[in-house]
Order: structure tokens, then C-alpha cells, then sequence
């Protein structure tokens, strides 16, 4: 988290703002691929935890084998889409850099997506890590790939003069693959060694079984795409590119309470496999309420941040000529409270793995918040972005708390209960 927020000084002072704005642009919806794994991440997470709760380590093997295999799979086919894509689609439109020479935009586009694909199918060694409750070795290779990348970026803005956005960017891209490249190789000979893939394991039959759970998280995956990594490109349509600066600042600072609380909520979800396998509902509901206790605690915590912001901004950015309203800050700090609430909830249901009624919910609340957060854009500039966001967040802590009682209480039924 730290080495994220030594990041945007750095880039502030290495590329223009428009290149900056274009390159958060860009990022947003490279990211946004990393949707397109039609779950298999979280289904493998799921399962695999399932059979290590029952220390069947053979049928644990195998779902990862499986799940590898339809990973890369994936990986093509999203490559030759953006080779059959690039014959229509306009980058420089699409990331509104008409400044910018459209064959350096082109190059940039290649190398990110290239890389990020490498990413996708490298990173199924996540899900494993938390499958095995080891999310703290999962958020290390995190951490080595970024400090690689922020080290690398620095020698070249700072130590050689380089203020090319295609050299930085691809700079940046490139170091995290190799980390996850480096780092699979190295634990499937280690201590992943018993759930490690071979291709001779590939089992076609539970490509059904991983997407019969991993499907419904890849519906919940899109659905929040639409919600949350859309607001750049939003953004940059309905007020502007310095707008998207702004919005992308402030959202580092504030939303890090979200962070934190997801590196002490992570766990859980496996965790929360493995006692309701057990049946162990009393554990689950300890957990929620030391989740809503932290959540309360990271609020008061925020309090102080919000207030203080406008002091740390300057401070921390070293830049005259980038202003961060305080509005700005107090909807995401609001919004932050709600994904909270919100995670509290949502990461046991993930991890019980009663998901319909999630997607019923948030592709409601998806649907309406694109063209209302768009309009509101436009007639209220970055805050109207804003209010919605916030609100799509409290919205879900309302059918989230309602199923979560309904489930612990042994209440659920019907769609409450799928």
C-alpha cells in the first residue's frame, strides 16, 4: 500500500498530466480483463479448500491441474480477441489521448494487455496460496512485484531522465509476470508441491464442478466491473482527464481503509469454507461481528484522515498544480464505509458460497449506476460520479445483512439459499 502511494508522485512528476490521466485510463480497463477468468479463480479458491477441509490433497491436485489448464486457454482466446479488436477499435479515442501519436498509444495498448495476460494466467497461483489460508505469502509476491516495478520506474524517471509514457508504462507492466513466474515455479517445488499442477491430471469432468461455483463468481466479477472499474473511463467522458487525477488520488488515499480491512477480511473466506464444511455456524458469526468491529474502528480512523487530508495532499504529492476537493475525499470516505459493511457480510457469503441473490442485487444496482453516475457527471462534474458510487456501495450492505442473518439463523430459503 505504501509503495502504491510512492507511485503517483512519481509518475505525477515523470509523465504530463494528460499522459498521466491517459495511463490511469488505461490501467482501469486493461484491468478490467482480469474479470474474464469465468470464475475459475474463486471456484478453484472454493474447492480446493473444500478438499484440503477433508485433507484430500489427490482430488485438490487435480482441481488445480484442471484449473490451470482452462486458465491458459482463457488466455488465448482473450489474446486473439484483441488482435480480431484492434482492427476496429480507435485507443485514442477510446482513452481520450488526442494528444498523444496514435502508433505510441497502439504500442503502449500491446505491451500492457500482453503483460496483464501473462498476469491473469500466472496469478491462479493466488487463488491456491488462499485455498492453502496463505494469503500473506500471496500479498508478498503483491508487494515484490510492485517495489520491483517502483524501483525500476525511479532509476529510469529520476536516475536517467526517461519521461517516455510507453517506456515507464511498459516498465511497470512487465516486472509483476515475471515475479509471478518466478515466485509459481518456485512454490510448486516447494511447499505447494502437493497441490501442484500436471497436465497429465487435467480432468475434463471438473471443469464443470470448478464453474459450477466459478460461474456465478465470474457473473458476480462482470457485474462489479460495471460497478467499480468503470468510474475511470466515466470519468474521463462525462468531466474530464484532470478529473480522472483527481478521482484516482483520492481514492488511493481514502479507499486504503478498504485495504486495510481487506487484508484482515481475506482470510476469512477460505476460513469461512472450511467451518461451514464443519458446520461450525457459531465460528462464522463470531467472525462477522469482529469484522463489523473492525470496520467501526477503521471509520474512526478515516475521520481523522478525511480532516487532515488537505494538509497530507500537498505533502504527500509535492505538486502545487494538483487540487483535491475535500468533497471529493468525504464521498469516497463514505463510499469506503459502505464496501466495509459491505465486506463484512460478503466475504463469509463468498466463502459459504450461497451466491444468487448477490447477482441478482448488484447487476440491479449495476444497471442503474452506469447511465445515472454518467449524467450525473455531466450536470455535477465529479461529484455527481461520486454520490453514486457511494450509494451503490450502501445498497448492497442491505441484501447482504439480510441474507447473512437469514443463513446463520437457519432462515434461508429459496433464492437466499443458492
Amino acid at each position: 500500500m505504501l509503495v502504491s502511494f510512492l507511485y503517483i508522485p512519481l509518475l505525477l512528476n515523470s509523465l504530463d498530466k494528460d499522459e498521466y490521466a491517459v495511463w490511469l485510463t488505461l490501467t482501469s480497463l486493461i484491468s478490467m480483463l482480469g474479470m474474464f477468468d469465468i470464475g475459475l479463480g474463486n471456484g478453484l479458491r472454493n474447492k480446493l479448500a473444500a478438499a484440503l477441509a477433508n485433507d484430500d490433497y489427490e482430488l485438490g491436485r487435480t482441481y488445480v491441474s484442471t484449473a490451470y489448464v482452462c486458465i491458459f486457454i482463457l488466455v488465448a482466446v482473450l489474446f486473439l480477441l484483441y488482435i480480431f479488436s484492434n482492427l476496429f477499435v480507435n485507443w485514442s479515442f477510446v482513452l481520450n489521448a488526442n494528444d498523444i501519436s496514435s502508433q505510441e498509444i497502439n504500442t503502449l495498448v500491446f505491451i500492457v494487455l500482453v503483460s496483464f495476460l501473462a498476469q491473469f494466467g500466472l496469478g491462479l497461483i493466488n487463488s491456491v496460496l488462499y485455498a492453502l489460508q496463505k494469503p500473506a505469502l500471496s500479498s508478498l509476491l503483491l508487494l515484490v512485484g510492485q517495489f520491483l516495478s517502483l524501483a525500476l520506474v525511479y532509476i529510469l524517471a529520476i536516475v536517467l531522465d526517461v519521461h517516455s509514457l510507453l517506456i515507464i508504462g511498459g516498465a511497470i507492466s512487465l516486472t509483476t509476470p515475471v515475479v509471478l513466474l518466478l515466485s509459481s515455479l518456485f512454490l510448486f517445488h516447494g511447499s505447494c508441491k502437493k497441490v501442484a499442477p500436471k497436465l497429465s491430471l487435467f480432468k475434463r469432468p471438473l471443469i464443470k464442478e470448478i464453474l459450477s461455483l466459478g460461474i456465478k463468481f465470474f457473473i458476480i466479477q462482470i457485474i462489479t466491473l460495471l460497478l467499480f472499474q468503470s468510474n475511470s473511463i466515466i470519468i474521463a467522458h462525462s468531466v474530464g482527464n484532470e478529473a480522472v487525477i483527481e478521482y484516482n488520488i483520492a481514492y488511493k488515499y481514502i479507499v486504503s481503509l478498504v485495504i486495510i480491512f481487506n487484508i484482515i477480511a481475506t482470510p476469512m473466506w477460505s476460513a469461512t469454507t472450511d467451518a461451514y464444511e464443519q458446520g461450525d455456524i457459531l465460528w462464522i458469526k463470531k467472525t462477522n461481528k469482529a469484522l463489523l468491529k473492525v470496520t467501526l474502528l477503521l471509520t474512526v480512523f478515516g475521520l481523522v484522515m478525511l480532516f487532515v487530508s488537505s494538509y497530507v495532499y500537498p505533502l504527500w504529492l509535492q505538486s502545487e498544480t494538483t487540487h483535491i476537493s475535500f468533497i471529493t475525499t468525504l464521498l469516497l470516505y463514505l463510499y469506503s464505509i459502505g464496501m466495509m459493511v459491505y465486506g463484512s457480510y460478503g466475504y463469509i457469503l463468498n466463502g459459504i458460497g450461497k451466491l444468487n441473490i448477490q447477482i441478482v442485487c448488484t447487476l440491479v444496482i449495476s444497471l442503474l449506476y452506469i447511465p445515472i453516475s454518467y449524467i450525473m457527471g455531466c450536470y455535477l462534474g465529479l461529484s455527481g460520479v461520486l454520490i453514486a458510487f457511494a450509494t451503490s456501495s450502501f445498497l448492497n450492505c442491505i441484501w447482504s445483512k439480510i441474507q447473512y442473518e437469514k443463513i446463520t439463523n437457519n432462515k434461508a430459503e429459496g433464492i437466499w439459499n443458492r
